[in-house]
């Protein structure tokens, strides 16, 4: 075990997680940035050609000026005996960072907010980027707990936690633009990390339109749905269901307006048989889970479209007055499309056998009508303030 977490550290020593302290001699700072250039030549074994390696990662865009000073031979070998011990004190000590990847077996995963993505029961994700160019990438901290599932998928000797599994099989085969794709990944007792990518500049969808007066046109909202409905079919004819696709989920670059799909944690195995537990959001739960207890993976996942769609021209979640009319299909909005009107009726029925299948979403008239040019650089249309809520 000892062994692992050195060679886990050796890869992890470029990351900068806080700024240097104050007080920190020039040559602390010199020997710190010659064990970098000097790991940036290792390569990960996980890693092909073209990915990104935890041993090439940064924490911090704050990176230390090359020195020109030269370690002696027999102190170069000493830093290089201690270098576990020095990535533990300079980059988690002092409270900046408490993490289970130190010796001190915390189970707690914090950072100074300027590194800190997000965070949950989960554990905690962190921005990077990759050194030699500065490449985006997330880092997610995931605890493990003592019913967390193992799955076996191809080219893995070993079964591998859930989420791992689900993330690599959702971009097994031609890669998707609109899956989040994992970059690579580590595993130890009590947690495990993986390196994904990140898209910048970027928000997650809810931020998004929330900064746009809680509400989008049409055409913007058709633009961002196509995407969303591209990635889920994606996932689900891989085998992979995602179980939480929601506005949180999604993650848009503010630049290009292209979307991803993130965050397989609350995911599962596609399988025809129904499902008896729900790991999701309230809000995009699917109603024949409150009624019979039990739902179907891919009429689920146009459930939770369906609310995606609903949010964006509405500005708030559907309520069970909304799903009582797409019951026989009467919801509409005046200010909608029929072609947009009838598509949240057909996500949304209440009966899972009346929604419109999965793969036939993109086929429906509303993505088939011609918009109008949608600006590139993210213009916000609707009302001022929303009545939508954080799931």
């Amino acid at each position: 075990m000892r062994e692992k977490k050195w060679r886990f550290w050796k890869r992890l020593a470029c990351f900068h997680f806080s700024r240097p302290r104050a007080g920190k001699s020039e040559k602390a700072q010199d020997e710190k940035v010659e064990q970098s250039e000097k790991l940036e030549q290792a390569g990960s074994s996980r890693c092909s050609d073209g990915q990104i390696s935890l041993q090439n990662i940064t924490c911090d865009v704050h990176q230390e000026a090359p020195s020109s000073k030269v370690l002696p031979s027999s102190e170069e070998q000493q830093r290089k005996e201690h270098l576990q011990e020095e990535c533990v004190e300079d980059n988690l000590s002092e409270g900046e960072i408490k993490s289970p990847l130190t010796e001190q077996q915390d189970s707690e995963v914090a950072m100074s907010s300027e590194t800190k993505l997000g965070e949950g029961g989960f554990g905690a994700v962190f921005k990077g980027v990759r050194c030699k160019d500065g490449f985006p990438v997330a880092l997610k901290f995931v605890k493990k707990n003592e019913n967390m599932k193992y799955i076996n998928i191809p080219d893995h000797a070993e079964p591998v936690p859930l989420e791992i599994g689900l993330t690599v099989l959702a971009n097994k085969g031609p890669s998707s633009p609109h899956i989040v794709e994992l970059l690579d990944w580590q595993e130890f007792p009590d947690h495990y990390v993986m390196v994904l990518q990140c898209p910048s500049p970027c928000e997650n969808l809810f931020d998004y339109l929330e900064r746009c007066g809680g509400i989008l046109d049409e055409n913007l909202a058709r633009h961002v749905m196509q995407q969303v409905v591209e990635a889920a079919d994606k996932c689900c004819s891989r085998g992979v269901l995602h179980r939480d696709i929601k506005l949180e989920n999604l993650l848009v670059n503010t630049d290009n307006l292209d979307v991803t799909l993130i965050d397989f944690g609350c995911g599962d195995l596609l399988h025809e048989m129904p499902y008896s537990t729900f790991s999701g959001t309230e809000e995009y739960c699917p109603p024949e889970y409150s009624e019979t207890g039990k739902y179907h993976g891919r009429p689920a996942t146009v459930f939770s479209l369906g609310v995606v769609l609903y949010t964006l021209v509405c500005g708030y979640y559907p309520d069970h007055t909304d799903l009582d009319k797409s019951k026989n299909w009467l919801w509409y909005l005046p200010s909608l499309s029929k072609e947009c009107s009838h598509l949240i009726n057909a996500c949304l029925h209440p009966n899972p056998e009346e929604r419109m299948p999965l793969d036939r979403l993109l086929l429906h008239d509303w993505f088939n009508v011609i918009p109008k040019v949608v600006e590139t650089r993210a213009p916000c249309y609707g009302h001022t303030g929303s009545a939508l809520q954080s799931a």
